[in-house]
């Protein structure tokens, strides 16, 4: 265990979540606690202190539904980070492609069997894949302090390297795919009818790669 005070995140909702459900943990999951547990056991911050540095932010729109069932757009933030620090001899430490913003929920699907001897249908629930929980919602009063507090508390982050990404769902102005040329001040100001706007009407300087392209959950 390292003895440095600095706290080093990590998400601990997916764990949680699948835990819950006595659940063997999906093994991307369990890998990038482990590069967690080996990057906190080597960490000395007296040999520099540990830099947050935010690669790229997200915005994307999702739709949940109210408790009358009532179909609801919200607008939601994901990011993505590396974390970087020295061991004891002054030795890079990385953390990569850390995310934050989402977290995995086990889903089910439920079936029934019958019971031979009482003649009732016994309800059988069964793992059936994962669900993307977001947990950080933007909204028209919060969205600017909640995107300039993240990024003020990542130390080892610069906006001009952060790439800003709105995911841009099919809708009858055309197909989905996600943009990142937005500047800083577009991303934190424009509406999520701004976003879609500006992403396709925007022009591209090189065409878009198929991992852009790919589809609007991705």
């Amino acid at each position: 265990m390292s003895d440095s005070k600095t706290e080093i995140p990590f998400n601990e909702q997916t764990l949680e979540a699948f835990e819950k459900e006595k659940l063997d943990l999906p093994h991307g999951v369990v890998f990038e606690k482990q590069m967690h547990d080996k990057f906190r056991s080597k960490f000395k911050e007296e040999k520099g202190s540990l830099q947050i540095i935010i690669k790229s932010m997200h915005r994307r729109p999702i739709i949940s539904f109210d408790e009358k069932g009532k179909a609801v757009k919200k607008d939601v933030l994901s990011y993505i980070s590396d974390y970087h620090g020295f061991d004891w001899l002054g030795n890079d430490l990385w953390i990569r492609d850390h995310v934050d913003g989402v977290y995995y929920k086990p889903k089910f699907r439920v079936t029934t069997t019958l019971d031979p001897e009482t003649g009732d249908h016994k309800p059988n629930r069964q793992f059936d894949g994962m669900t993307e929980e977001y947990y950080i919602e933007l909204t028209e009063k919060n969205r600017k302090q909640i995107i300039e507090d993240i990024i003020n508390k990542s130390n080892g982050t610069m906006i001009d390297a952060i790439k800003f990404y709105y995911h841009v769902p099919a809708s009858k102005g055309g197909m989905s795919f996600r943009s990142n040329l937005f500047s800083y001040d577009q991303f934190i100001n424009s509406s999520l009818d701004e976003m879609e706007r500006l992403a396709r009407t925007t022009p591209s300087p090189i065409p878009y790669s198929k991992k852009d392209m790919k589809g609007y959950m991705g």
